[in-house]
């Protein structure tokens, strides 16, 4: 659905922004992919058409540090600071919970570490927990104060579906009943400020080969893995109808300078059908834009490859948890280690530029294992490798998702199973990190990774052994 044209040049009500920072994260720096969380620009979106209100989108991405949020906020006076959170950006959401609070906006949490952590937030100073995707908890909330002098009172709270709360006894509540959810191409576009679109899309020239904007075709996860937690796959599997992807792809291009789509679903290449009809739409636009989505071993489909790649697609991101055969089947993995050399093979046969996805730390998981996943990567020859450090406690590093976080039954049981020693995790990492080979570091960098690749890989073998956490 095409997004709202109302277009108020007033106060916002609602200022809507996530935590994510680029300077603050060296290793997505090195990386070199920020790509912002879409959910704030979505419900954003959503509250435009519904509630004909004027909205403000701040990106923290590549702003300096916290005190740019406190300048945006003192400078725009929402009456609702709506906040994006996840694990890996913590400290930053709990900040800006704080200033948020101090400057006299009713604080809202959303995102997966405000569901899995609600007490965390509300002690930092959020008003209200969303559980759900937060569409129609926001424009609930919305009316809600706005008939209740801006007060977010316990008994106005109790009445709004979806939301977590603290009352006056520091009591963690949960209001009756679950958000309603909004039928998936009901919803606009997100809402893309024109301005701060731009000046993003020229920081990513600098930092990288091209621009590239973010967008989704789907919300939750059609695939049940060990790795997922509920604040996805719990949630129902809603995709857009081709037509419409391909139509926002297209107002995109006529607005924006983009050079590359990166689909950030899940899991993108899932339902033959939908991906040929996709395919032959976006052939038939022309938009002479590539795009880059993300791929699942247990899904893919070697006609549906092949039509993307006809279509515009430039890489597919393939989710390899473990190149271990026993520990995929252990912990109850949805493919195996043959179905990932084979879905290899097809990404490979289409012509596309591979990535995986890594995981490291997996409950029950020992240097034999390790061994498994080295020769895997080695074999798969990827352009880059994104690692996912799972073990309890973990610097977890996020995924371009943004909503799949290490949590859930992995975790619990990693806990009776066992994980092998941080050394030797971050060794394994420092080995997998410098196995990409799309060139996005520089040659001097490049050198001394491979120089380091024997050392690395003997100090896994040697380090100490298993154990319990």
């Amino acid at each position: 659905m095409a997004p709202s044209t109302v277009q108020l040049q007033v106060q916002p009500e609602i200022l809507f922004a996530h935590a994510y920072m680029v300077s603050l994260d060296p290793r997505r720096l090195g990386a070199m992919h920020p790509l912002s969380p879409l959910l704030p620009a979505e419900v954003a979106a959503f509250v435009v058409q519904q509630a004909k209100t004027a909205v403000a989108v701040w990106d923290s991405t590549f702003r300096k540090d916290i005190a740019a949020f406190e300048v945006a906020i003192s400078r725009e006076r929402p009456r609702i600071a709506w906040l994006y959170t996840h694990p890996t950006t913590r400290f930053v959401a709990t900040e800006f919970c704080s200033i948020a609070r101090r400057s006299g906006a009713v604080v809202v949490a959303a995102g997966p570490d405000a569901r899995l952590r609600p007490a965390h937030y509300l002690r930092a100073g959020a008003h209200a927990i969303l559980l759900g995707d937060g569409e129609r908890s926001t424009l609930d909330l919305l009316s809600g104060l706005r008939t209740n002098g801006w007060r977010p009172d316990p008994e106005l709270l109790a009445r709004i579906p979806g939301i977590a709360w603290m009352d006056a006894a520091s009591t963690l509540r949960y209001s009756a009943g679950a958000e309603r959810s909004v039928l998936i191409d009901e919803l606009p576009w997100p809402h893309r400020e024109p301005h701060a679109t731009r000046i993003h899309l020229e920081r990513w020239l600098k930092l990288r080969r091209y621009r590239g904007l973010p967008l989704r075709s789907a919300r939750g996860c059609p695939v049940p893995c060990g790795f997922c937690s509920n604040s996805v796959f719990a949630r129902p599997y809603r995709r857009r109808s081709p037509a419409d992807v391909v139509e926002e792809m297209t107002s995109l291009v006529a607005t924006f300078p983009v050079d590359r789509f990166v689909f950030t679903d899940e899991v993108f290449v899932f339902d033959r059908l939908w991906l040929l009809e996709f395919a032959e739409l976006l052939a038939a636009a022309n938009l002479g834009v590539g795009f880059e989505a993300s791929a699942h071993p247990a899904t893919i489909d070697e006609s549906a490859v092949k039509a993307l790649a006809a279509a515009g697609c430039l890489r597919l991101e393939l989710d390899a948890a473990s190149g271990s055969q026993r520990l995929l089947h252990t912990l109850g993995w949805s493919y195996s280690a043959a179905d990932i050399y084979r879905a290899v093979g097809v990404i490979r046969d289409a012509g596309l530029e591979l990535g995986l996805r890594v995981l490291v730390g997996l409950a029950g998981e020992t240097r034999a294992d390790l061994d498994k996943t080295f020769e895997m990567v080695s074999i798969a020859t990827p352009a880059g490798v994104e690692i996912t450090r799972v073990d309890p406690g973990s610097p977890a590093l996020f995924r371009k998702d943004w909503e799949r976080v290490v949590e859930g039954p992995l975790i619990d049981r990693a806990r009776v199973d066992g994980v092998l020693p941080s050394v030797v995790l971050d060794a394994a990492v420092a080995w997998l990190e410098g196995r990409g080979s799309d060139g996005r570091l520089g040659l001097p960098t490049r050198l001394v990774q491979v120089a380091q690749q024997p050392v690395l890989r003997a100090a896994v073998r040697a380090l100490p052994g298993f154990r319990r956490r």
